[in-house]
Parts: structure tokens; sequence; C-alpha cells
């Protein structure tokens, strides 16, 4: 497994999984997580919890892995892991691991599994998670004009009644028993710190659904 301490990528030691658990901490997990600013910004609020970056893209994670780095007086957590994978290709100590599996706005290949939906993108989030396992994924996408989401054809918009319909039961066939399908406020969704999903907020108004559960 391949980590990004500060601005260096490095193999996971063998035994980081059990020190993991070792530690007693519950694991909060972000795929797709871009630039990480969620998890960094999570675990300097939140001490008590691990939290895991997921990202293919080590470049757009330098800025937040070295904040992490620092110094606890300049800033830096050590409770805060930064981990260079796609989500169709993750390592398996992180398998079973998390309590809690976030994706924040996705975009690209994640968003295009999270909404056709794909079996195998479905599939991987589960896997990351401890059984009972909870999973909350933030959508947002318009075919009008997010025309760069990812590569193919065009999908349905995302909105409450095609979460409901369509995600709901895909979902469920992979494991993930979705219990809340919720429409964000634009203020719920700002709130959120996320980097590319403030830039997506700020650039026009657009619908923003949560779609939330358990795995089994």
């Amino acid at each position: 497994m391949r980590l990004l301490r500060g601005t260096k990528i490095m193999e996971a030691p063998p035994d980081w999984r059990s020190e993991v658990e070792r530690t007693g901490r519950e694991v909060v997990v972000d795929l797709g997580a871009g630039d990480g600013r969620f998890v960094y910004e999570s675990a300097r609020a939140d001490p008590s919890h691990l939290y895991v970056a997921i990202d293919p893209d080590a470049e757009a994670l330098k800025e937040y892995a070295f904040r992490a780095a620092r110094k606890p007086a300049r800033g830096g957590v050590e409770n805060a892991v930064f981990v260079v994978a796609a989500a169709e290709d993750l390592p398996p100590e992180l398998f079973g691991l998390a309590a809690l599996v976030r994706v924040n706005f996705p975009w690209g290949s994640l968003l295009r599994g999270l909404l056709e939906p794909r079996v195998e993108t479905l599939r991987a989030l589960a896997r990351l998670l401890v059984l009972g396992g909870r999973f909350e994924i933030v959508l947002s996408y318009d075919p009008a004009h997010d025309t760069g989401a990812f590569a193919g054809g065009p999908l349905s918009p995302v909105s409450e009644t095609y979460a409901r319909q369509t995600l709901a039961t895909a979902y469920k066939n992979a494991g993930l028993h979705v219990d809340t399908v919720r429409r964000l406020t634009q203020d719920e969704a700002l709130a959120l710190p996320s980097t590319w999903g403030r830039r997506l907020l700020h650039a026009r108004p657009r619908e923003v659904v949560l779609v939330a559960g358990t795995v089994s």
C-alpha cells in the first residue's frame, strides 16, 4: 500500500494495519478524496478517529498531506493518512477496516461507477467497511452542464427520485443498504470541507443529494 507522507510516497510498513487496529480508533475513509481537505480538516477537529484519504492522484493530495505531516503547533495531525490508490484497485490492507466511508462530490470514473451504477465500484466501496459499517455519498451531476465529468455518454441527472428508484436497488444488490436519501440545501453542501464541492457549487446552483446506509 502506497502512503503519501508529507510530499513523499512510501510503502506502508507490514504491520500498518495491526497498528491501526491496536489503537482502537474507528476509521473513517474518504474515497476519491481529491486534495484530501476533508480528511485533514476532519482529523484536526476530531482526534478520536483515524481519517484515511484515498485518491489515485498523489499530486492532488500533496498540499494537505504536507500540512498533516507538520508539527502539531503548525497544524500537523497524526490521525490523518493519505493513500495513493484508485477505487478500482484498493489495497487489501484497507478491506473491512472502515466504520464509515465517505464519498464527497465524486468525479471521473468514480462518479460514473456510482451513478450508472457499476457493481464493481459498489463492491469496492463495500469492501472497505466493517460489517454494519456506514457509507455516506454526496452526489451532484447535471448532464447538461457536466459534460467533462467522465468518459462515455451522459447519465441521468442526480435527483432524489433517481437515487430512490434506481440507485437504492442496485446498491442493495451489492450489499449496500440505503436507508437515507435526501437533497442537501446549498448551505449544507457548502459546509462540507470539500474543495471540489465548493468549486462546483459556486459555479452555478445545482442539486446535491445524500445517499447513505449500511453494509451487510
